[in-house]
Parts: structure tokens; sequence; C-alpha cells
């Protein structure tokens, strides 16, 4: 099977942790490179988590350190629902951390874009760093065959009620990114909640022994009492839905769409919103994903992470 040339740009974050060894389980994607960027919790922490669970992937991969703050605007983190460190309050030891790399994520990405045909782009975190890219190196958009973000949601948002968190975190990078021309990929919350994680889901990667289940069994633990108090019994690997989208499409429907993101609305900021309207004349530049078989969801979820 060829694999897909990938760069996965994330803010580990719970779900990120998930998204990550799915990532490297699933054997489609010729990742490249791992790069971090400040969201569920500032970049130390983020470039930390990625570091720790490289390691403990013991994964050849490079990883290095992107944006630390938005395009604009003030910071937006959301460790109230990750937890200090972004992991729920694990935290790794110094000697449970993969080698960062000397580079930074900006030159990479152009390094690994000059020297392959075409390149796939996760980006599960707030859309800084390929903001940055398209903007730094508008010549390279047409080595990317693709942009599936983790980010926004047509009904409705979560951190506001108009703005789902990535895209609130940095809107006009996201902005950049859907009016860059690159085909973009939509895995909002439209259908990344519906992609839930439960106890018996916990039970089977806690039952299966095998050392990085224990790790995301551990992580997600402290996480889910958090939520629990919160939002009730489910969390959402938010994350894991946009890779998956890659390895088995099949099991998701959506619509393309004219996508544009609000950047200057005083309730509104951050804000998806989608061209519905049958008489548009707007150019589609999103595929928005809107449902998906949660049930084969959760049995590729299983398979996967306990390879």
């Amino acid at each position: 099977m060829e694999r897909i040339c990938t760069i996965f740009d994330c803010d580990p974050g719970v779900d990120d942790a998930f998204a990550i060894v799915y990532l490297k389980n699933s054997e489609k994607f010729d990742v490249k490179l791992l790069a971090s960027v400040a969201g569920n919790v500032n970049l130390e922490y983020t470039t930390r988590n990625l570091r720790g669970l490289v390691k403990a992937l013991d994964w050849n991969v490079e990883v290095c350190e992107g944006a630390s703050m938005p395009i604009m605007g003030r910071q937006v983190l959301a460790g109230e629902i990750h937890g200090k460190t972004g992991l729920g309050g694990y935290e790794f030891k110094e000697n449970e951390l993969a080698k960062l790399s000397d580079r930074n994520a900006f030159d990479a990405m152009v390094d690994i874009l000059e020297n392959n045909d075409k390149t796939l782009i996760i980006a599960v975190g707030p859309l800084t760093n390929i903001a940055l890219l398209l903007l730094g190196r508008p010549d390279l958009k047409e080595k990317i065959s693709e942009i599936t973000i983790m980010g926004g949601g047509l009904e409705k948002g979560n951190i506001t009620p108009a703005a789902e968190f990535n895209i609130f975190a940095d809107p006009e990078a996201a902005e950049i990114v859907f009016n860059s021309g690159v085909k973009i990929n939509m895995a909002g919350l439209d259908v990344t909640e519906k992609g839930n994680y439960n106890w018996d889901i916990q039970n089977i990667l806690k039952e299966s022994g095998l050392k990085i289940t224990d790790l995301l069994t551990e992580i997600m633990l402290t996480s889910f009492k958090r939520i629990e108090e919160k939002r009730g019994s489910k969390i959402s690997l938010h994350d894991v839905v946009a890779v998956m989208y890659h390895t088995n499409p099949e099991l998701f429907t959506g619509e393309d769409y004219h996508v544009v993101v609000e950047i200057e609305g005083v309730y509104t900021r951050g804000q998806t919103l989608a061209d519905k309207r049958s008489f548009s004349t707007t150019e589609k530049n999103a595929h928005v994903l809107l449902d998906l078989d949660v049930e084969k969801f959760h049995e590729r979820l299983i398979e996967v992470l306990t390879k």
C-alpha cells in the first residue's frame, strides 16, 4: 500500500494524543513531520506532550516547534478542559521526551513541500502554522494535495455559541487557510462530536495490555472525570475523526460549500459560515464533513489503537 506523504500539525491535547497514536498505527501515512502549535495549552506544553508521545511510540519522525501566539489578537487556551499540562495533568519526564528538531515548523514544512510531489497537511489545532506557511511561501501551495482541519462548525460553537475553539484561537489564520485556494476538508463539530469516547472503549483499551494504550487510558482518566462534571459522560475524539477521514472515508458523508470565517463580529468572531443557498454563485472552497458511522468509527478506533 502506497502511503500518503503527510505533515501533522497539532496542539496536544488529550484527543491529539489519541490521533497521534492512530496516525502512527494506521500505516496509511508517510509522516514526514509532527509540528506543535499553541492551542489547548501553551507551546511549551504542546511541544513537550508531542515529544513525549513520539518517544512512547518509539517513532522515528521529526518533531518541530511552531507558533506560540496567534497571528493577531490575544491568546486563547483550553486548560480548563485539557488540564494544566494539556494531558489531563499527566506530565512526561525529561528522559521520556523525543529529540526536538533544530529547525522550526515553518522551515521543516517548506523543505518537505519542496522535496515531495504532493503532501497532505492534517491540522488539528489553531491554524497559525499553516497560515504562516501559506503567507511566507505561497508558491508552494500547488505542492499541497489538500488540507484537512479539525475546526469550525456550521450549527454551533463550543468556546462561544458561534465559534469552535481551534478557529476562535486564531480566526485570521483560519481565514487565510480557507481563502488559500488549496483543497480544504473541514472536520468540524458537526461531525467530530459524533466521534465520541466512552467508558466501554476506555475499558477495552485498558484490557489490551499494551504500553501505549495504558498511557492513553491514564491520560484520558482525569479528563473523563473533568468532562463528566461539566458536560456528562461522553467526550469526543475530535482530532481522531479528522485523521480517520483519510483511512476510512466511506464512514463519512459531507457537502461542498463556500465557507468563510468571521473575524470581526463581537459575538461571532471565529464562526465558520457556509453558503448553503441553492442559487449561490460563490465558489465552493471546502468539503465539510457532516456525519459518520459511529459504530464503525468505534470499531476502527479500537482496531488501530490496539495494534
